[in-house]
């Protein structure tokens, strides 16, 4: 079970890094003040990225009500799962939200709650963090069952704000860099995943690389085009 429940994990969370029973522990942080649009939201929104070789495409296909506000739901054809799973900013800050997840392996099905995760906040300064974590409750059935929690924590931090980059021969002005690390553990099983985003006011996502600690290979992928309404 330690196993195929930590790999399922990684991969969930990494649908969620690029989003019940749990949330986020956020209460006690400030939403901040937005400082520009750095990834705007309306239903058929579209972003296409590549790495180069292969070529993904991020959609934003319909909205959800969650404690009053407004989610966004998206699907992001990089990722390795079919979670579904919603975007929403507060303030300056911006959220990925996941649902419950299930998948079944060999004789045992595993589900993970879903959770909430802070991946950006626009209005902070070079060198700020903001900090969160989150204990999806585990469940699995089959040739065994029980339940564990996963603990998840990160931080994030802005390196560079208000800058112009060139990527495929494109430059984007007023570009906000930051970087997050996340930590998780189910069954005294640890990995980090190591990510850098760089978001373009009024745009969205335009750069991101990944790197989890489990194989240290490094996965990138730039904006080629985007649709926005």
């Amino acid at each position: 079970m330690k196993k195929n429940t930590f790999k399922i994990l990684i991969l969930l969370v990494l649908s969620a890094f690029c989003l019940s029973s749990c949330s986020s522990d956020d209460a006690a942080e400030s939403n901040g003040t937005t400082t520009g649009d750095y990834f705007p939201m309306a239903v058929n929104n579209k972003w296409q990225y590549t790495n180069g070789t292969d070529a993904t495409e991020m959609n934003l296909i319909g909205t959800t009500a969650f404690g009053g506000n407004t989610y966004y739901e998206f699907t992001d054809t990089s990722s390795e799962t079919n979670v579904q799973a919603w975007m929403n900013k507060r303030g300056a800050s911006y959220y990925q939200k996941s649902a419950p997840y299930t998948e079944t392996q060999g004789s045992l099905t595993i589900t993970i709650a879903g959770f909430e995760i802070k991946i950006f906040q626009d209005d902070l300064q070079v060198g700020e963090t903001w900090t969160g974590s989150a204990k999806p409750k585990v469940t699995y059935t089959g040739s065994s069952s029980g339940s564990t929690s996963a603990n998840i924590s990160y931080v994030g931090n802005i390196t560079a704000r208000d800058v112009s980059v060139t990527l495929g021969g494109i430059t984007y002005n007023n570009v906000i860099k930051m970087q997050m690390t996340l930590t998780e553990t189910v069954n005294s099983q640890t990995v980090t995943i190591s990510g850098e985003n760089w978001f373009a006011k009024d745009i969205g996502l335009i750069y991101d690389s990944t790197t989890i600690s489990t194989d240290n290979i490094t996965k990138t992928r730039y904006l080629t085009s985007y649709t926005l309404h």
